[in-house]
């Protein structure tokens, strides 16, 4: 059984459902004593801007993730490539990048490290 979870949010911007419960997915576990790793990747980085905004539906959602402090990152390079890598670090959310991966979240290192994945 695994005790430690690394939850990827890959969607899209239509796919808020998906995004949101990423954060509410990642809350769970981590409120329920499990180890948990919250990253933003790929189109997902987008909503690490959509969340912050203060009259988004799921601010609240995103604000509680981010004081528990399960939200580890946001991929650097997938960032840079949606244009949203100012917005992610004025948010408190860290670039995350291997030099090995260009730039993006170190995923083989979460394997290794014994994190099961959730990509949503």
């Amino acid at each position: 059984m695994a005790n430690k979870y690394v939850i990827i949010i890959q969607a899209g911007q239509q796919d808020v459902g998906r995004a949101v419960h990423g954060l509410l997915y990642g809350q769970e576990l981590h409120e329920a004593g499990y180890s948990v790793d919250v990253s933003f990747d790929g189109a997902g980085t987008i909503w690490v801007k959509e969340l912050e905004k203060p009259a988004h539906p799921f601010n609240p959602v995103f604000k509680q993730a981010m004081k528990s402090g399960i939200v580890k990152g946001g991929c650097q390079a997938c960032s840079g490539f949606f244009e949203v890598e100012e917005e992610v670090k004025k948010a408190g959310v860290s670039l995350v990048g291997s030099e090995a991966s260009g730039g993006h979240l170190p995923f083989a290192q979460y394997i290794k490290d014994g994190y099961f994945p959730i990509i949503l």
